[in-house]
């Protein structure tokens, strides 16, 4: 089963998405660019030079074509991974496309989905922009120079975007809102909604 974890930053995606992996022995996927790239350590200077590179295309460059297309290596990485039966992946296509897709790229997008198809299930964690700055400022502990805290994106509320792709492309998604629940309480949505117990009898009876 391929699971997509997706949501606007600070909305608590890589925390579930983990968590989500480990209680069910799934395969987790976080940055799949830098996990095609075998560059995952923080401390390597060749991740710390990736990062200088990342930073200029998504925050200077101006290039909707080009970061789309950046994101695009890392869907279809995690897509083609044959390796791994089961997976849940932190970001998607549909957190592409919130963050990189225009009227201009909207061919990469469809060519994309055409290449490698959707997830069987991709997870929609809603926060308002209020709480997911809140949480951003508890994740950084009171690092006021984080640049997530200073990113305009942050405010914006873009999950219709994110919904209007699913549907045009007949993804098959859930909305799970996330205000004022703790994390036991989503991963219990999540795990009820999808019903991993049966799916997991289903897979074992069809091996």
């Amino acid at each position: 089963m391929k699971i997509a974890i997706e949501g606007m930053d600070g909305v608590g995606k890589t925390t579930i998405a983990k968590e989500l992996a480990k209680r069910h022995n799934y395969e987790y996927i976080g940055n799949a660019i830098h996990q095609l790239f075998g560059i995952q350590d923080k401390d390597n200077p060749h991740y710390q030079f990736f990062q200088s590179v990342e930073d200029e295309i998504f925050l200077r460059s101006g290039n909707d074509v080009l970061r789309a297309w950046l994101c695009s290596i890392g869907n279809i990485y995690t897509a083609t991974q044959k390796k791994y039966e089961n997976y849940i992946v932190d970001r998607h296509l549909l957190s592409n496309f919130q963050q990189n897709g225009t009227k201009e790229n909207a061919q990469i997008y469809k060519t994309l989905v055409e290449l490698i198809g959707v997830p069987d299930i991709s997870i929609i964690l809603y926060a308002s922009p209020e709480t997911r700055l809140k949480r951003i400022a508890d994740r950084v502990k009171g690092n006021k120079d984080d640049k997530d805290l200073h990113d305009e994106a942050i405010k914006r509320d873009e999950y219709s975007r994110m919904i209007k792709f699913a549907q045009k492309f007949e993804m098959p998604y859930l909305v799970i809102d996330t205000e004022e629940k703790s994390i036991e309480a989503i991963i219990q949505e999540i795990e009820e909604k999808i019903d991993f117990k049966k799916r997991k009898g289903k897979e074992d009876e069809q091996r």
